[in-house]
């Protein structure tokens, strides 16, 4: 075979999507917790804590709309176009866990 393998740094788009969701878990429970340590009124700590989701997904979003700009990952065709199609449902499937995951969580009473 003549074709050119995949390169290996092309997975690390498959982790993107759900890495910025683990960094949104992070932040946002930090967040919450050292705002509820310190006595912080709900409003700004309500507040904060949406600002910080709005980051995520803006990040999230960035990324899908930059490998939707891409036609297809270097490579053979085949596997250049499954792998970006793959990546661009990894990110839409993060993009919804980060929202379903975290945005409910901004309605519940922020500190008990």
């Amino acid at each position: 075979m003549s074709a050119r393998p995949l390169s290996p740094r092309r997975l690390w788009w498959l982790a993107a999507g759900f890495t910025v969701w683990c960094l949104a878990l992070v932040v946002l429970y930090a967040l919450h917790a050292i705002g509820c340590a310190f006595g912080w009124a709900a409003g700004p700590l309500r507040a904060s804590l949406a600002i910080v989701l709005l980051l995520h997904l803006i990040a999230i979003g960035w990324l899908w709309r930059y490998r939707a700009a891409a036609r297809r990952d270097p490579g053979p065709e085949r596997i250049g176009t499954f792998m970006h199609t793959v990546v661009i449902w990894t990110l839409i499937s993060a993009l919804a866990a980060t929202v379903i995951t975290f945005g409910p969580a901004l309605l519940l009473t922020t500190c008990i």
